[in-house]
C-alpha cells in the first residue's frame, strides 16, 4: 500500500470513529438530558454532524461521481439545519441566565424553516448546488447561483449563535457556571467546521495536493471529534440537578460502553480486512474468530483504561470511589448469608456425623430459619432459642440436639442459634470432645456473619432513606403527593426507625415523620426544633398506650407500654428488659413488633384528629410534604 492510500485509509478510520462519536453523544443527550432545552439544541447540532459524516463514510466506498451526487445532496440535511441548531442551543443558554425573548424564539423556528427550505433546494434543484464531481478521491458538488446567499445565512447563523453563547457566559454570575459556559462556547464551533462544504469554495485547489489535503482533513477531524466531546461534556452539566460525580461516572460508563467500544470494533475490523489480504484467508473465516477475541479482550482492555478515565474526570474522588467499591464487594446479600451458613452447618454436620441441623436468626419480625438439613419441626426451633437465651457458650444438649448460641462480638446480644442433631447411640461426648476448638471457630464465623448482615441491613435502611430524599431533591418539578402520610405503606417502618433512633440526635432529621402536622404543631412548643418535636410526639403516643392504675411490670395489659418505655425512652438493653418483663429474648422481639404497630396506630389517629380540627376551624389541611 502506497503512503497516499494508507493516509486515505487512516482518514476512513477517523471518519468512522467520528461518526460513532456523534451518534453516541446524540443518544447520550437524548437518553439522560432530554428534558433540558440546552441538551435538545446540542442534540440537533450532533444530528447535523452525524448526517454529514455518514455521507462522508459512504463516499469512501463509491467511485462514480454520479452515484456520489445523491449522497452529497443528502448531506445538506445536516448542513442546512446547523445554523438553526446553533440558534436553538444559544437561545436556551440565554434563557438560563434570565434573558427571555419571544422574538428570539420565533427566530429559532424561522431558522429551522429556512434550513428545511435550503435542504429542499439542494436535493431537488440545481439552484444551490449542482453536478457532483471527483478531484482525486475527494467528491464534492459545485456551487449554484444561490450558494452565496446560503453562505450569508450559514455564517450569520453560526456567528449569531457563538455571540449569544459568549453573551450567556458574560451574564452568568456563578463562577462554576461561567467556567462551564466558557468550555461550551470554545468547543461549540466544532459542528460548524465539521459540516461546512468547504470544497465548494476551494474547488480543485486542495485535492491537487492529495497528501496535504488528506493530512489536513484527518487532523481537522481529530480536532473536531475532541471538541464535540468537550461540547457535550459541558452541556451535560446544564439544567441537571445531580452531583458532579454522578454526571462524571455516568459519562465514563457511557464512554467505555459506547464510543470507545465501537471505535475499538472499527479498528479491529479495519485491521481484519488488511490481515485477510496479507494471510490470503477469507474474511468469513477470520470474522467469527476475531469477533470472539475482540469481545473477550475488550473486557480486559476496559478494566485497564477505566482508572485513566477516572483519574481524568474524578481525580478528587478516586480514593473515595475505591472505598465504595471495597464496601460493595464486602456486602452480604440474603442469599450469600444463607449459602455461607449452609456451608458452616454442612461442615458441622459432617464432623459430628449427623444428617440433621439448622441455623436460625432473630429479627424484629420474629425467628427466621436461615439454613437447614433434614426434617426440622417448628417446635424444635422455638425450643432451641428458649434453651440458649440464658446460656453464655455452647454446646448445650437439649431435645436431641447440640445447640450453640450465636451472639454479637461486642455487647453479647443473642442473634440466633445453630443446632446439630445428636447421632444415634451414646457416643455423643466421645465424638464431640475432640472437635471443640474446630466447632468453636465455625460458630464464631457464623455469629460474625449474622452480625455483619444485621449491621448491613441497618445501614442499607438508612441509605434508602437518604436515596429517597436525594431523589426528591433531583426532581423538584414533581408535585407533592396529596395522599395522607399515615396511609403510606412504609408508615409503620418509619415509626420503627424513629423509635430506634429516639436519642439519635440529627439522624431523626431524615425521618419522613417530620412532615406530620402534629410534629409541625409541636415545633411551636419546642423552639422550632424538629428533633425535639418528633421526640415529644413519639413520647405522647407511647404515653397514650399506658393503662390506668398502678404500673405493674409483669401484668399483660402493661406489657406493650413497659416494653416501649424501657426499650426506647430509657434505652435499656434487650437482655435486661427481657429479664425484668419475664420474657425470652425471642418473645420480646415479637412483642416489640406489636408495640411499634400500636404506636403507629396511635400516631395515625393523632394526625387524623389534627386534620379534623383544622378543617373545623376553616383551614383546609395542606397536602403532606407541602409544609
Amino acid at each position: 500500500m502506497d503512503p497516499l492510500e494508507l493516509l486515505i485509509q487512516i482518514n476512513f478510520v477517523i471518519v468512522a470513529a467520528l461518526l460513532i462519536a456523534a451518534f453516541s453523544l446524540l443518544i447520550y443527550l437524548l437518553t439522560y438530558y432530554f428534558r433540558s432545552r440546552s441538551a435538545r439544541g446540542a442534540a440537533w447540532l450532533l444530528a447535523s454532524v452525524f448526517t454529514v459524516y455518514l455521507g462522508d463514510l459512504i463516499l469512501f466506498f463509491i467511485e462514480d461521481p454520479h452515484s456520489a451526487e445523491r449522497w452529497l445532496r443528502l448531506q445538506w440535511l445536516g448542513i442546512a439545519i446547523t445554523p438553526a441548531a446553533y440558534a436553538h442551543l444559544t437561545d436556551a443558554l440565554l434563557e438560563r441566565t434570565g434573558s427571555f425573548s419571544p422574538w428570539r424564539r420565533w427566530a429559532v423556528r424561522g431558522a429551522y424553516g429556512l434550513g428545511a427550505a435550503w435542504f429542499l433546494l439542494a436535493i431537488g434543484t440545481d439552484l444551490l448546488v449542482h453536478d457532483g464531481t471527483a478531484d482525486g478521491r475527494a467528491f464534492h458538488l459545485w456551487a449554484g447561483p444561490l450558494f452565496p446567499l446560503f453562505l450569508v445565512y450559514f455564517i450569520s447563523g453560526v456567528a449569531w449563535g457563538v455571540i449569544n453563547a459568549w453573551q450567556a457566559r458574560r451574564r452568568t454570575l456563578i463562577s462554576t457556571h461561567r467556567r462551564r459556559l466558557t468550555y461550551l462556547a470554545a468547543t461549540m464551533i466544532a459542528p460548524a467546521v465539521g459540516v461546512f462544504p468547504y470544497l465548494l469554495l476551494v474547488g480543485r485547489t486542495l485535492p491537487s495536493f492529495p497528501a496535504v489535503f488528506w493530512g489536513m482533513v484527518g487532523l481537522g477531524n481529530l480536532i473536531i471529534g475532541t471538541m464535540l466531546f468537550g461540547m457535550v461534556y459541558a452541556v451535560a452539566y446544564l439544567d441537571v440537578l445531580v452531583p458532579d460525580r454522578v454526571i462524571k461516572q455516568r459519562w465514563i460508563d457511557y464512554l467505555l460502553r459506547g464510543p470507545v467500544l465501537a471505535t475499538f470494533v472499527v479498528l479491529v475490523m479495519f485491521g481484519l480486512s488488511r490481515l485477510s489480504h496479507v494471510l490470503g484467508l477469507p474474511l468469513a473465516l477470520l470474522l467469527p474468530l476475531v469477533a470472539a477475541a475482540t469481545i473477550v479482550s475488550y473486557e480486559i482492555f476496559s478494566d485497564w483504561i477505566r482508572p485513566l478515565f477516572e483519574w481524568l474526570f474524578l481525580r478528587r474522588d478516586v480514593s473515595e470511589l475505591a472505598r465504595m467499591r471495597r464496601l460493595s464487594d464486602a456486602m452480604i446479600t440474603a442469599r450469600d448469608l444463607r449459602q455461607f451458613l449452609e456451608g458452616i452447618l454442612a461442615l458441622m454436620c459432617e464432623a459430628l456425623r449427623s444428617p440433621t441441623g439448622f441455623v436460625v436468626r432473630i429479627t424484629p419480625n420474629g425467628i427466621e430459619p436461615v439454613a437447614a438439613f433434614g426434617a426440622i419441626e417448628q417446635a424444635s426451633i422455638e425450643e432451641t432459642l428458649s434453651v440458649v437465651e440464658g446460656s453464655a457458650d455452647g454446646p448445650i444438649a437439649a431435645d436431641g440436639f447440640w445447640i450453640w448460641p450465636l451472639r454479637s462480638r461486642g455487647d453479647p446480644v443473642l442473634l440466633g442459634a445453630i443446632a446439630v442433631a445428636q447421632p444415634a447411640g451414646d457416643a455423643g461426648e466421645v465424638v464431640l470432645e475432640p472437635l471443640q476448638d474446630l466447632l468453636r471457630g465455625w460458630v464464631a464465623r457464623a455469629a460474625a456473619a449474622l452480625e455483619d448482615r444485621m449491621l448491613q441491613e441497618r445501614a442499607l435502611s438508612a441509605l434508602e432513606q437518604v436515596a429517597e430524599e436525594v431523589s426528591r431533591l433531583r426532581q423538584p418539578e414533581q408535585a407533592p403527593s396529596a395522599a395522607p402520610l399515615v396511609e403510606h405503606p412504609e408508615f409503620t417502618h418509619w415509626v420503627k426507625e424513629a423509635l430506634a433512633h429516639y436519642w439519635g440526635g440529627p439522624r431523626l432529621l431524615q425521618s419522613p415523620l417530620l412532615q406530620l402536622r402534629i410534629v409541625q404543631q409541636a415545633m411551636e412548643a419546642h423552639d422550632g426544633n424538629p428533633i425535639r418535636a418528633l421526640r415529644a410526639v413519639l413520647a405522647e403516643a407511647i404515653e397514650q398506650l399506658r393503662p390506668d392504675g398502678e404500673r405493674k411490670l409483669t401484668a399483660p395489659e402493661w406489657l406493650l407500654y413497659n416494653l416501649l418505655e424501657m426499650r426506647f425512652i430509657q434505652g435499656r438493653k434487650v437482655r435486661e428488659i427481657a429479664q425484668r418483663l419475664a420474657l425470652s429474648e425471642s418473645d420480646l422481639y415479637r412483642k416489640q413488633r406489636a408495640a411499634i404497630e400500636a404506636v403507629a396506630v396511635v400516631l395515625a389517629e393523632m394526625e387524623r384528629r389534627a386534620a379534623r380540627v383544622l378543617a373545623e376551624e376553616g383551614q383546609p389541611p395542606k397536602p403532606m410534604g407541602s409544609e
